[in-house]
């Protein structure tokens, strides 16, 4: 009897330990995620659909630079003192230039980076904000 219990609790802390990666590791977003426009801002051109799938091999940190308050998961591009800036087309503290900058973080940057390696990859406009 106290060896089947003693069997049990082993089993079960066995079990605790190896689930607990899953519940500290951050949480990805969907699939479908959509990039909207924070309130306050003009679109110009379609909604941005982001296949989170097809970035699984780039590391969270090569996009998100800050993460919240709490140190656990990623802020918001738009996060008060980030890219809040929604009306310049350049600079650190630019909405636009965070996704269509210049710089390898970027959307835009990025994708830029990666043409020769990967040709498919899209930069032009209409291939991340088809016409609806």
């Amino acid at each position: 009897m106290k060896r089947s219990l003693f069997m049990s609790l082993v089993v079960a802390a066995l079990g605790c330990a190896l689930a607990l990666p899953l519940y500290a590791a951050p949480k990805a977003p969907a699939d479908s995620f959509v990039f909207k426009a924070p309130a306050g801002m003009k679109m110009t051109k379609s909604l941005v659909k982001f296949p989170h799938s097809k970035h699984g091999a780039v590391k969270c940190a090569d996009c998100h630079h800050k993460k919240d308050a709490k140190g656990s998961e990623f802020a918001s591009c738009d996060t008060k003192g980030c890219h809040d800036n929604l009306t310049a087309k350049q600079g650190k503290d630019s909405y636009y230039a965070a996704f269509h900058g210049n710089n390898p973080k970027s959307c835009l940057g990025c994708h830029k980076a990666k043409k020769a390696e990967k040709p498919n990859v899209p930069t032009a406009c209409d291939k991340c904000h088809p016409k609806a």
